[in-house]
């Protein structure tokens, strides 16, 4: 088996837990998430505490590729996250990408960040009656264009449980973005960064406060965003709700 590791210069000293990974993984750490990939959080004892996410196996085509021609998940979400640090934005400090391979073909891949604490995700809030919802989703509103979009950050899977919210006082909140394999770095001009937010799978009233807030900060209508960011998130949900039902026949369900 052979590995390949990329590690931040910052937590060098974190090398020798990367390495063992492989060894390490699944035996140690807190299991904070499990399904096609798997995240845990490991505490190092020294008051930090890292994210490991292990990317599930790809398939064949895949793993030739990942080997050999691009780079896989877990790279890109190195590269992008130091590259999001750089310009500006929010997302958890990178520490390590480790990749394996076995006969030449790609296995498994790590990726490692500083573990952020937070209390709560856009998740939690879209769809219920949530303290301070509007104010939130003003801010994260706020934040998307100041920090992403004006960076030429294009999230291409900012949905709801991508964007992790922290409470600074009782009025304020701090924002930071995850799963960042799927990123494109691009000018973010105005429909295509209010289009960014179809992804949210909100309703038409908390669309509403999004559209108004990103039309205002752009100094656009307001009327005509709300129709267009309503259209798009219902196109937007037409079209995942029609591949769940294609997949759903191939599985004779």
């Amino acid at each position: 088996m052979n590995m390949r590791l990329r590690i931040n210069s910052e937590y060098q000293k974190y090398e020798t837990f990367v390495r063992e990974l492989e060894d390490n993984f699944s035996n140690g750490g807190i299991t904070v998430y499990e399904g096609r990939n798997t995240i845990k959080v490991f505490n190092m004892g020294d008051g930090v505490e890292l994210n490991v996410k292990l990317f599930k196996v790809p398939h064949l085509i895949n793993k030739f590729a990942y080997a050999w021609l691009r780079g896989s998940k877990a790279k890109h979400s190195y590269e992008y996250g130091m590259e999001m640090l750089r310009r500006g934005a929010n997302t958890p400090e990178p520490v390590a990408v480790l990749e394996t391979l076995k006969k030449g073909l790609f296995d498994r891949s790590y990726y490692v960040s500083v573990h952020y604490k937070y209390d709560f995700t856009i998740r939690d809030l879209i769809g219920f009656n949530f303290s301070d919802k509007e104010n939130i989703l003003r801010q994260f509103t706020r934040f998307t264009f100041e920090k992403l979009h004006k960076n030429g950050i294009h999230h291409l899977d900012y949905s709801r449980g991508n964007i992790l919210i922290s409470k600074l006082d009782e009025c304020k909140y701090d924002f930071s973005i995850v799963d960042i394999n799927r990123l494109r770095f691009e000018q973010m001009p105005y429909l295509k960064g209010l289009k960014n937010f179809s992804q949210l799978w909100a309703n038409d009233d908390e669309l509403e406060i999004v559209a108004r807030e990103y039309a205002r900060i752009n100094d656009k209508d307001e009327r005509g965003a709300i129709k267009l960011l309503i259209q798009w998130d219902k196109e937007h949900k037409y079209k995942i709700n029609e591949k769940l039902k294609f997949k759903a026949r191939l599985r004779g369900k």
